[in-house]
């Protein structure tokens, strides 16, 4: 009897033992299921986003830097650096076997996201990135958003104290809402680079200390200049020049008969009364602004815009195209065929040294700007087509700089401000359309690509955050025109009264 009882207590203990294996086995099963779902996946797929980005962002002519080798080795190089020519800039020559920091690469890390939709479809734009929509009934969105903001920014810190982000979702809302602030700082000429999400300020840092131009600025610092006396400045110091071929090493290889025979800024006897500045920022789409941008005199645009298929946002006027050297140099665009760069004024840029040494400059540019500019001479010498001159593009840095507090990054001014400037010396009223974005506001980065970033908008690689802050300070067009057409009305330098 005992050996039946004690043969019957141990069935049911192993039976209650393999119930409890089995319970432990489903029970795992489950959550892992449960976890490699639709979590998992939505992270995978927005890191796949983030890479596909940066990517993508390799190559970008909006960052304005060649490509190069980086190693682990290459992306600790801004906390090993010292100072160089004493100024307040550091600089990071080289790293292990010649690699250097590639500041587009840096600019890749910035990367807000990539999506796979059509530019053209405005839901694609609104519904990934949440852009304000169309200008009309938007004011109402306007009350109550700084203090919405300032919740925004508390709920962020509180997220990252107790461990991190819950969701992917919301932290890519994070960074929205903090560019969308920035803009906003932007309508009212307030804003720091502090105001920028972690990832911009992380990669603003890293193209200081890596100093790839060897920027050593002396000059003062007059932050608090008003917009009158930023202008007169400009119209004083900065002088729109192109080369002239009369500088060695281009003298010394004939180029004074291959440049265009008139000065850049002298190439028409009269100013043109008004012209248009028209960004490629993804925000003009919907717009709806062509008819105006095409009533101007003359209209700038920029590197491969397009205009068939977006007239009714961005017109189909074209006068002046400024191109920089990756344009040029990259096959893809077609260069020396495509009907973009027919029938118009071309003006190319490439950032030299600081220092401004032609010949290294013109051994060793950023991209090879001077093979197809020579060719493109050549075959069409009767278009006028000028490249910068790298002292111009330097001066006007110097003066961003000299009116900002802070450290702005070392590296030349986009192409927007570049374009901006030309035109305010060309012409005696200048119109920039979406340079400082509408409530239209996206982080696309071309209205024609597929392609996001909040750094094209405020800037990563090239010092975009400050220069806006100088535009909007020489405003003078009523504020309505900011919000609802981003458009600022700039005057002209020759109708710009200054004391002599």
């Amino acid at each position: 009897m005992k050996s039946v009882m004690k043969q019957w207590k141990q069935l049911v203990l192993v039976g209650m033992l393999a119930w409890v294996v089995l319970f432990l086995a489903l029970f795992t099963y489950f959550m892992d299921a449960r976890a490699d779902e639709p979590r998992a996946s939505a992270v995978l797929s927005h890191t796949e986003t983030r890479r596909l980005a940066s990517i993508q962002g390799i190559n970008r002519a909006i960052m304005g830097s060649r490509p190069e080798a980086t190693t682990a080795a290459a992306q600790d190089l801004g906390r090993e650096g010292g100072d160089l020519d004493g100024g307040p800039y550091t600089s990071q020559e080289v790293v292990g076997g010649g690699t250097y920091l590639d500041p587009q690469t840096l600019a890749a890390w910035s990367a807000f996201g990539s999506e796979v939709v059509d530019p053209r479809d405005p839901r694609g734009v609104r519904t990934r990135y949440r852009a304000v929509g169309n200008a009309a009934g938007q004011e109402e969105e306007e009350e109550g958003e700084e203090e919405d903001e300032r919740e925004e920014e508390e709920d962020e810190g509180g997220a990252r104290k107790t461990g991190g982000w819950d969701d992917v979702d919301d932290l890519e809302e994070y960074y929205f809402s903090k560019s969308k602030s920035v803009i906003h700082g932007l309508w009212k000429g307030e804003v720091s680079a502090s105001m920028l999400s972690p990832r911009l300020q992380k990669a603003m840092k890293e193209y200081m200390n890596a100093n790839k131009h060897r920027v050593a600025y002396g000059g003062r610092r007059r932050a608090r200049q008003s917009g009158r006396e930023v202008l007169c400045e400009l119209k004083k110091q900065v002088r729109v020049r192109a080369l002239d071929g009369t500088e060695p090493p281009f003298s010394r290889l004939g180029w004074q008969k291959l440049v265009p025979p008139r000065p850049l800024d002298r190439l028409y006897r009269e100013s043109f009364k008004t012209c248009a500045v028209v960004t490629s920022a993804g925000a003009i789409l919907n717009s709806s602004l062509g008819k105006e941008i095409d009533s101007h005199d003359a209209v700038l645009r920029f590197n491969a815009a397009p205009t068939e298929g977006y007239e009714n946002d961005v017109g189909n006027k074209t006068t002046i195209r400024i191109i920089n050297s990756q344009i040029l140099a990259n096959p893809k665009h077609q260069f020396n065929t495509s009907s973009l760069y027919k029938d118009i004024i071309l003006v190319a840029w490439d950032p030299a040294p600081y220092a401004v040494n032609l010949l290294k400059w013109y051994k060793s540019p950023d991209y090879d700007l001077f093979t197809p500019y020579v060719e493109h001479r050549m075959r069409h010498p009767r278009q006028p087509f000028y490249i910068l001159h790298p002292k111009f593009i330097w001066q006007l840095w110097d003066v961003i700089q000299g009116n900002t507090q802070e450290n702005i990054q070392p590296n030349p001014p986009s192409s927007g401000f570049i374009g901006i400037l030309l035109m305010m010396a060309l012409c005696e009223e200048v119109h920039v359309y979406e340079y400082i974005p509408s409530l239209r506001q996206t982080d696309l980065c071309h209205y024609h690509e597929r392609y996001y970033d909040a750094a094209c908008t405020l800037g990563a690689y090239h010092p975009l955050l400050y220069e806006k802050m100088l535009i909007q300070r020489m405003n003078t067009g009523p504020e309505r025109d900011l919000k609802h057409k981003g458009k600022v009305t700039l005057p002209g330098f020759s109708s710009a009264s200054c004391d002599p």
